[in-house]
């Protein structure tokens, strides 16, 4: 088991938020028939779903959303990863691409709803077939305010675990503007890993990861409008055996806690 994954508010620190954040596309006849936004960043550590993706050391990371006509979206997202986390410097996998698109459906102001998929894709893998990073999940979601709920499921193996098919994984996330420039950011999610091993459950890999942090947002008029700075606390009860790596001359464990980082210009 090699991998997990997840992006946040400011771009990636709350690389636990959301596999991506939801887009800002509804059914609305007041939205436009098309738009583009993006944004880049650079973060301490990349950690998806609570664990780090790139050994613990820094990312690079950019994303396009294009919001469509009635609510649909599509967009792209890629970060750096370790190939010290997958499976060895051997493979070839040192970059992550995501690539979704879905539906938004806003009831009114306050409530949305969100369906949708997102495949991750590996360039440079050598895996054999039996064991390819590449995955894809869909996902619903609801957000009411500032608080969205959201169910993932994978349709294929859960990146290169074998016989895990049908893995889900459940989240609660929070942006809590608390002024026109500081948002508070809090996760909570449980990831369940299906199947077996050569015999051995595949549930050793479950675990739940929590994250809090704020963001702040230069705003307009400033020397940096756009840009943003966040500082999250991450952490999880995932298990060492688990989700202990090897690379050069040591070895770490990629679930434990940290603070993470981020500097983000969005456009």
């Amino acid at each position: 088991m090699k991998k997990f994954k997840m992006t946040l508010v400011a771009s990636s620190v709350v690389a636990s938020l959301s596999a991506l954040a939801m887009p800002a596309v509804y059914a609305d006849d007041a939205a436009p028939a098309v738009s583009v936004s993006g944004s880049a960043a650079v973060v301490s550590d990349y950690r998806f779903r609570g664990i780090s993706q790139t050994y613990k050391k820094p990312a690079v990371q950019v994303g396009i959303n294009l919001g469509l006509p009635a609510g649909f979206y599509a967009g792209f997202w890629g970060s750096n990863v370790s190939t010290n986390v997958y499976a060895s410097p051997d493979n070839g996998m040192s970059m992550e691409t995501d690539w979704f698109g879905g539906y938004v459906y806003k009831l009114n102001n306050d409530l949305s709803f969100d369906v949708g998929g997102l495949y991750y894709y590996y360039p440079g893998s050598q895996a054999s077939n039996l064991n390819k990073y590449n995955t894809f999940e869909l996902h619903v979601a609801a957000t009411y305010k500032w608080l969205t709920a959201k169910y993932n499921v994978t349709t294929n193996n859960f990146f290169s675990t074998p016989n895990s098919k049908g893995s889900t994984y459940l989240q609660l996330d929070g942006a809590y503007p608390l002024t026109d420039t500081v948002t508070l950011n809090a996760h909570v999610g449980h990831q369940w890993v299906k199947g077996d091993t050569q015999g051995a459950s595949n549930d050793v890999y479950n675990y739940t990861d929590w994250l809090l942090g704020a963001t702040y947002t230069l705003p307009a008029g400033t020397f940096a409008p756009g840009w943003a700075v966040s500082l999250a606390y991450v952490d999880t009860n995932a298990k060492t055996s688990a989700y202990t790596y090897s690379g050069g001359t040591g070895s770490k464990f990629l679930g434990g806690p940290t603070a993470v980082l981020s500097v983000s210009k969005s456009f």
